[in-house]
């Protein structure tokens, strides 16, 4: 039989902590949690021989930088936690994945996600509750055409016109034309631009300006895309 785990309830809302504590007070894989309202107290409860695993709620990753440092050699020690993420903490939650939390349930999860969360802390896992799972989808596609806008925002004056130009499906040899290089050097550029946004036609180049808003930036900012601005500036 395996060696019961003492769990650690890190929360400054009494009223949860305490409703926390009775989901696991009589589960036969834990003893009688302890609940504490600060990081300065973990030391006074992980002298204990038994396994720890530790719940935190987000809000106290806003508390100091002395209670961070105490929860970073936490986790320089692999001691097991689960984070409650709270509704209004939605922004943290990137950086809970970029520090090593690998289990994260919100506060309003039900009681079988909540203790599945636990369990799979306990045992090493990466585990998120529906909620947050859904919230990281949305997080993943809101930092894709972040990722995108950096790379247009990159690109040279001389590619966002070419980029504009074919939006506006002006053919190669025109806009060479307008820009005093040869048609071939207008191709590279473009080809360079399929490469970057890893698409396989003129319309997967038209799909990016208009996700990255490069196209409305041109109709709002048409000075900014003037003609002289642009020409004689191939990087190739």
């Amino acid at each position: 039989m395996n060696m019961q785990s003492q769990v650690i309830i890190c929360d400054q809302q009494p009223v949860y902590a305490l409703g926390s504590a009775m989901l696991i007070d009589k589960h036969p894989a834990y003893l009688t949690p302890n609940i504490i309202e600060h990081f300065s107290m973990l030391n006074e409860v992980t002298i204990h021989a038994a396994p720890k695993v530790i719940v935190i709620e987000s809000a106290m990753f806003k508390i100091s930088q002395t209670q961070n440092l105490a929860l970073s050699e936490l986790l320089k020690k692999k001691v097991p936690v689960m984070i409650v993420l709270n509704d209004q903490d939605d922004f943290i939650l990137y950086q809970l994945i970029e520090n090593g939390f690998s289990v994260i349930v919100s506060r309003n999860v039900s009681k079988e996600e909540w203790l599945k969360g636990l369990e799979m802390a306990r045992k090493d896992k990466v585990y998120f509750s529906n909620e947050i799972a859904n919230k990281i989808a949305t997080m993943v596609n809101k930092m894709e055409d972040v990722q995108l806008m950096d790379k247009v925002h990159q690109l040279s004056l001389y590619d966002k016109y070419i980029l504009i130009r074919i939006c506006q499906e002006a053919p190669s040899k025109i806009i060479a034309s307008e820009l005093g290089h040869s048609k071939r050097t207008v191709e590279g550029h473009r080809t360079k631009m399929m490469q970057l946004f890893d698409v396989k036609n003129v319309a997967g180049l038209v799909k990016m300006a208009f996700i990255s808003k490069l196209y409305d930036h041109y109709l709002s900012n048409p000075g900014l895309y003037d003609i002289t601005l642009c020409a004689k500036t191939s990087s190739l």
